[in-house]
């Protein structure tokens, strides 16, 4: 979030506290540890809101010139990747392999998929196109 605001790209910086807000939504509420982290980065972007919440939270002072949050490097590498598997440009099922997986590999998880073999209903596909880390596509 730090880069959009950086480079006055605030749609995008809206975009990602929306994202934050609706995983912590999933979660079942904001644990407290990732509450002031929401409240500083909500800060430059609606200052009376984020001072309203940082009270709220107990502090005393102004929100003004408290510390930008810090992501650390280490949390922000993913375990596992999801590609959407495509069967003649439509997408008919979702696999998630680990992270590194080689391209051979995501193909055949890909081609085992139960709602693959489904759509496929038998048949040998023509052409398998796996995009690393983006997507597989299945010309059948």
């Amino acid at each position: 979030m730090r880069e959009e605001l950086d480079n006055l790209r605030f749609n995008t910086a809206i975009a990602k506290l929306i994202e934050f807000n609706n995983h912590l939504t999933k979660l079942g509420g904001c644990p407290a540890d990732m509450a002031e982290p929401l409240v500083k980065m909500l800060a430059p972007l609606a200052p009376h809101a984020a001072e309203e919440l940082w009270a709220k939270l107990g502090h005393p002072g102004s929100i003004t010139y408290e510390p930008f949050p810090v992501a650390d490097p280490a949390l922000l590498v993913a375990d596992t990747v999801e590609y959407p598997v495509q069967i003649n440009g439509k997408v008919r099922s979702h696999i998630v392999v680990p992270a590194g997986t080689d391209n051979d590999e995501v193909q055949a998880v890909a081609l085992a998929d139960a709602k693959v073999q489904a759509a496929l209903a038998g048949a040998t596909p023509k052409k398998v196109i796996v995009v690393s880390g983006r997507m597989v596509n299945i010309v059948a």
